[in-house]
């Protein structure tokens, strides 16, 4: 199990910056039944619930929401594109920072 979400986790890493969403969101499509979309995006806001109630309560809830917001943008072009956008705003804030 663990070996499988490593492979994952390699290929999400190795795709470009600004891509990676929208890359796993392409890989997926094809074997994403109806039920799973809807089992991963439910899951997806759930989590995301639960982090943005974790912001102003002792938890972890960055985490929360962006392990919610990479499930809901494995079944979602839209978040998919948004998460990209994003990572790639980080990446030039990084750059930045570094300069």
């Amino acid at each position: 199990m663990f070996e499988g979400l490593r492979k994952q986790w390699r290929v999400f890493r190795a795709d470009p910056s600004g891509e990676r969403f929208q890359r796993r969101y392409q890989r997926n499509t094809t074997r994403s039944g109806m039920v799973r979309k809807f089992a991963v995006i439910g899951g997806g806001l759930a989590l995301l619930l639960i982090g943005i109630a974790l912001l102003v309560l002792p938890g972890p809830g960055l985490l929360l929401i962006l392990l919610g917001a990479g499930f809901v943008a494995e079944e979602s072009l839209i978040a998919a594109r948004v998460l990209d956008r994003l990572d790639l705003a980080v990446q030039r804030m990084r750059a930045r920072r570094a300069a």
